[in-house]
């Protein structure tokens, strides 16, 4: 091993990989379909961090086991780069979020591809894209329309670090802590609620929920108790009135 000359080897191969397009899923091929998907990560940062290629490593190998078992696999990539990470990240370096987002995910992609991710670099998603993010707004209208967005002032949990509302099992972006409900001052703000838990009752998603059996038993019991039960509780999309881009 110690002949072995990975800088040069792993670009050549990593070139040739992307040049030659090896791991690109193709539309209308005959053979049995199989999707391989992770969690995009948030560009809003330096670049990767240790917890990126726990998953994608574990996902990835799947992926190249379905390949030569002769699955046509799609694996893509993208990222999730809307947010208050990106925000806090672009205030504090004194940057347009814009441009932060450029800069990041050119970063991430680059880090992504040296690492040898067999990711289908043909079908990327970035969710600071117009032509994604119209179709997400479109969703948000037809809600809107049917009455399951709307505005209310309700008590939320504030994390004064990072300048944005943190759900009680969440830890805080900045400071990676869980933050307790004592430590946290809650305040009454004015966001968009989402009411789909009111409007479709327990009666229309049990049937999903009594349909899981083939799933393993920790997935499957957090999909059971994690389910709104009452019409207390309803999910919130929270923009901070301090917000930029």
């Amino acid at each position: 091993m110690a002949d072995y000359d990975f800088n040069r080897i792993e670009k050549k191969w990593q070139k040739r990989w992307l040049d030659e397009k090896t791991y690109a899923a193709v539309t209308g091929d005959p053979r049995p379909k199989y999707y391989a998907l992770v969690e995009f990560p948030y560009p809003s940062g330096q670049g990767l961090h240790v917890g990126h290629p726990r998953p994608y490593t574990a996902m990835d190998i799947v992926a190249r086991k379905r390949r030569m078992q002769g699955y046509n696999v799609l694996f893509p990539i993208g990222f999730d780069a809307f947010g208050l990470p990106t925000e806090n990240y672009a205030i504090k370096n004194h940057m347009h979020p814009r441009d932060v987002t450029v800069q990041n995910i050119a970063t991430f992609t680059s880090q992504l591809q040296m690492l040898g991710y067999s990711f289908d670099w043909d079908r990327v998603v970035d969710t600071t894209d117009p032509e994604y993010y119209k179709w997400t707004q479109w969703i948000f209208l037809q809600m809107f329309k049917k009455g399951l967005a709307y505005k209310a002032s309700i008590p939320v949990n504030w994390c004064t670090s990072c300048k944005c509302v943190v759900l009680a099992t969440r830890r805080s972006w900045k400071r990676g802590e869980r933050l307790e409900r004592p430590r946290r001052p809650q305040g009454k703000e004015s966001q968009v609620m989402l009411g789909i838990d009111t409007e479709y009752a327990p009666a229309h998603y049990r049937p999903i929920l009594d349909d899981l059996d083939h799933i393993e038993a920790r997935p499957r019991s957090q999909q059971k108790t994690d389910q709104p039960r009452s019409h207390r509780h309803r999910a919130g999309l929270y923009r901070p009135r301090n917000a930029t881009g």
